[in-house]
């Protein structure tokens, strides 16, 4: 302390405070403050907490500016006496051992000699150096005698002379004539907020917090820019939301004493009463409080607002308001005080609001604070399905729930999104206690193998008819969710065209109501499209459920179905990087939302053997594979089918383990006539030596995929006859087939790229194709697209290098021929320049188009530029 006379003054108000360690580089508002030498005042505002004085603090130190003073006020301050004697005593460090001006004011005890001895004090400031003032915390300023003088010094202050005053409510001087004259700069509480970057920043190098990003993604959207909401959350030990009710003593406290003391009894009233609203305006309040009025509700929130209290408006236009996360949390801790009588009451009043104006998914909230129940499943009857209700229908309880069997299965299908697979399995069994074997129990059943069965093997589950879903007592979202699974069990029983419908009535059902089951929908669709081969049909839907996987009301868990089956439509296309980067993305969801489902970790693991195996790492595939079945000893054979056969067609597959599988297939029979399967058994009993089964078993699945247009099992079914003929025929009529069978496959594959079944076998089949090759190369026999497929074969297959180049796919005459096509000339003036007959131009401008795949001259000279085969 410094003492002179009788008057003490706290020399801790006028040190300029240290900014904290490790600040962040607030430069946008650096760049503004930059202009302070301009400026006769600069206004900065923001609620508690909002980083005034770090902000100011850290751009005196990263600037280097000179001649600044620092007054931190309090409540003490708030007379004129004490606030002009502070104010000179800070700035009395401007002038070298003459404290004479000081000596003055601490004398004077009269408010009427205040302005002499201000020009007195303006008079000391004029100099030709540039001087600046800091007043912290100005909002203590509200005595009328110190707003008087503190203008007056305004009005006469000296250009050289600039002032900061920060504050948490608006200026508590008229600050007009110097906006006027372009002197003001003001920065208000949004410009204070932190921008997503910087939060992350302040969180990361700040605070120094070693939390994943997801985590700290949360916290920083979660304090909606407020600096002081992400410390108050970490002093509350709470990386994401909910600090208060955590039990945050300090964050309470803190809010408490800074913000909530500092207001009216009746702005507390307000505050606590309508922090159950998700959002307010007048009419809302107007209702809810008998009495209130629209001039009241606008003075109280104007009122809260000057205040800098955290009150966003979301719709400036209406004026309706939300309360800051925070804030919001901690006035629901006061609201839980009040009565609980006065508490229904108000949530009833609210609800009967909201659903007067049409706000269901308010209203239903509502009613469930008040624990109206039958309010609650009245209003999930009327919105039919819609995803918004069923968060709240999640809260009701699960006896209450399952008075009605459409809403229950909602809510079942709610928590299947999110994966919260514990309360999945109580209403499960709700509805096996309540409905038996009846078809309502199927719209639950076909994610049993999810719940209860650790060998994931799915149970099999029959398809019910157009007229038994018409009979079930659903609204239309409840149906759109039966028909897709319906369209699963169809595909089970390779009734294709019948799932396609059931799918496609599901979307149409769905669309606009329910944005989950949409999403599952065009996912069961791809599945559907995949399974028949119609890969770019696959992937179409796959691209329409991805436009709904960032929609807003979508439930975390989705992703891991979506990544899945994208990643296997990748991979039967062999687009292995693109089926890399997409489990990568299933890894990144698995670990950030903490799924631990045993059917997702083996699915995961399942398809990361199978990357193996695609990039030509047998052992590491191998391992995976061998590896689920020792994590997972029970795991069913019949789950393994793919990787068995990875494994038999990169000679890995032990005896036991395709004992094991044919065994227990023969049996399953809701798997036993799938097409796949039956091509696996015909493979592994061909390796035993029954050739003659073998064969059998195949040419039924050829017979069967032709007549149902299936192209992928076709495919696979005519490269395992390949594979069978190589060693098993007569050669002569061996090579016959065997070329048919090859040509038939691409002819089925080369439109959707079907090319994994032919890499599996590539060792049998690369020599065939190199054959085919070169029998086939501009003769015409195969369609210009199915010979540039085949080359795509023979490069998966062997890899690039084995190809010929680009530049060798035309003869020396062909590639003379191009190069005048690119002139625009005649078949017969190119016959002319080149010595040779028209007859045989057009020989040779037929086999480039052969080669090349094109149909005209023009896309021929395109196809040729593209491919480096005519010179620049």
């Amino acid at each position: 302390m410094s003492f002179s006379s009788d008057t003490l003054l706290l020399s801790t108000k006028l040190k300029i405070p240290a900014p904290r360690k490790n600040y962040i580089l607030r430069r946008a508002l650096f760049e503004k403050l930059s202009a302070c030498k301009d400026m006769g005042v600069v206004f900065i505002s923001g609620g508690a907490g909002t980083g005034k004085t770090t902000l100011l603090t850290s751009f005196i130190r990263e600037t280097g500016l000179k001649n600044v003073c620092w007054v931190s006020m309090d409540s003490s301050n708030a007379n004129v006496y004490s606030f002009w004697l502070y104010f000179t005593a800070a700035v009395n460090a401007y002038w070298e051992e003459d404290e004479s001006l000081l000596e003055m004011m601490r004398a004077n005890t009269d408010a009427s000699h205040m302005e002499g001895l201000l020009i007195a004090l303006i008079n000391r400031l004029c100099s030709e150096e540039d001087c600046y003032m800091v007043l912290d915390d100005v909002q203590y300023i509200k005595d009328e005698v110190l707003i008087r003088t503190f203008e007056f010094f305004l009005k006469a202050m000296p250009p050289n002379f600039h002032l900061f005053l920060l504050s948490r409510e608006e200026p508590p001087v008229y600050l007009g004539p110097l906006a006027m004259s372009g002197r003001l700069l003001f920065i208000d509480g949004k410009q204070m907020q932190l921008s997503f970057e910087e939060g992350m920043s302040f969180l990361r190098d700040t605070l120094k917090l070693t939390g994943s990003d997801r985590e700290l993604e949360e916290l920083n959207r979660y304090a909606e820019g407020w600096i002081g909401g992400l410390q108050l959350s970490v002093a509350a030990g709470q990386y994401s939301g909910q600090l208060l009710r955590a039990g945050g003593g300090i964050a309470v406290n803190y809010l408490t004493r800074e913000v909530f003391e500092t207001l009216t009894e009746e702005e507390r009233v307000f505050l606590i009463k309508t922090s159950f609203l998700s959002y307010f305006d007048a009419p809302i309040c107007m209702k809810l409080f008998e009495g209130f009025t629209e001039s009241e509700f606008e003075q109280t929130v104007e009122g809260l607002i000057r205040k800098n209290l955290f009150i966003i408006c979301i719709d400036e236009r209406n004026n309706v308001y939300r309360y800051h996360n925070i804030l919001s949390e901690y006035l629901a801790e006061q609201f839980k005080k009040i009565p609980e009588r006065e508490k229904r009451d108000l949530c009833k009043k609210a609800a009967d609001i909201f659903l007067e104006r049409g706000d269901l998914e308010e209203a239903m909230n509502e009613y469930y604070e008040a624990k109206d129940y039958d309010a609650v499943l009245s209003m999930a009857r009327t919105m039919e399905g819609r995803i918004e209700s069923w968060n709240c229908l999640d809260k009701v309880p699960l006896e209450k729930l399952m008075e009605d069997a459409d809403l229950a299965a909602q809510c079942f299908m709610y928590n299947l999104g999110n994966m919260n697979m514990d309360r999945c399995q109580d209403i499960f069994e709700k509805f096996r206690e309540y409905y038996g074997d009846s078809d309502i129990f199927h719209i639950v059943q076909f994610a049993e193998g999810y719940i209860s069965h650790s060998d994931c093997i799915l149970p099999e589950y029959h398809a019910l008819t157009a007229e038994q879903i018409d009979c079930l007592p659903f609204g239309q979202g409840a149906k759109a969710m039966i028909l897709v699974e319906n369209s699963a069990a169809l595909v089970e029983k390779m009734e294709y065209e019948e799932a396609e419908s059931s799918a496609k009535k599901a979307i149409q059902i769905s669309k606009g109501i329910n944005v989950f089951v949409e999403f599952f929908a065009y996912t069961q669709l791809a599945q559907v499209y995949e399974e028949v081969g119609r890969m770019n049909d696959s992937l179409a839907c796959y691209g329409k459920a991805k436009e709904m996987f960032y929609h807003p009301s979508m439930m975390s868990g989705v992703g891991t179905s979506y990544y899945f089956g994208l990643v296997g439509v990748y991979m039967r296309r062999m687009e292995l990087e693109k089926s890399e980067e997409t489990l990568e993305a299933a890894r990144l969801l698995m670990d950030s939302y903490h799924i631990r489902i045993e059917v997702a970790e083996v699915t995961l693991v399942f398809h990361e053997a199978e990357q193996k195996f695609l990039t030509g790492d047998i052992k590491g595939g191998s391992e995976k594979a061998y590896g689920i079945l020792r994590q997972y000893p029970s795991l069913s054979r019949l789950t393994m089918a793919r990787l068995i056969y990875e494994l038999d067609c990169a000679g890995n597959l032990p005896e036991a383990m395709a004992g094991e599988f044919l065994e227990e297939l023969e049996a399953a029979l809701n798997y036993r006539e799938q097409p796949f399967m039956r091509l696996l058994r015909a493979r592994l009993l061909y390796k035993r030596g029954e050739t003659e089964e073998a064969l059998r078993e195949t040419e039924e699945i050829m017979k069967f995929s032709r007549l149902h247009t299936n192209k992928l099992r076709l495919v696979e079914a005519g490269i395992l006859k390949i594979f069978m003929l190589t060693g098993s025929m007569d050669k002569n009529l061996r090579r016959r087939d065997i070329s048919n069978l090859l040509k038939e496959a691409i002819h089925y594959a080369w439109e959707d790229r079907i090319l994994m079944p032919f890499y599996m076998d590539r060792e049998v089949l690369i020599p065939l194709l190199k054959e085919l090759y070169e029998k086939e190369n501009g003769k015409g026999a195969m369609t210009p697209a199915e010979n540039n497929f085949l080359k795509e074969v023979l490069a998966a297959c062997t890899g690039r290098a084995s190809l010929p180049k680009e530049t060798e796919l035309l003869s020396e005459r062909e590639s003379e021929v191009l190069a005048e096509l690119a002139r625009g000339i005649t078949n017969r003036e190119i016959a002319e320049k080149l010595c040779i007959s028209q007859a045989t131009v057009k020989t040779h401008v037929l086999s480039i188009f052969n080669k090349l795949g094109v149909s005209s001259r023009m896309m021929a000279v395109e196809a040729g530029r593209k491919k480096g085969l005519l010179k620049t």
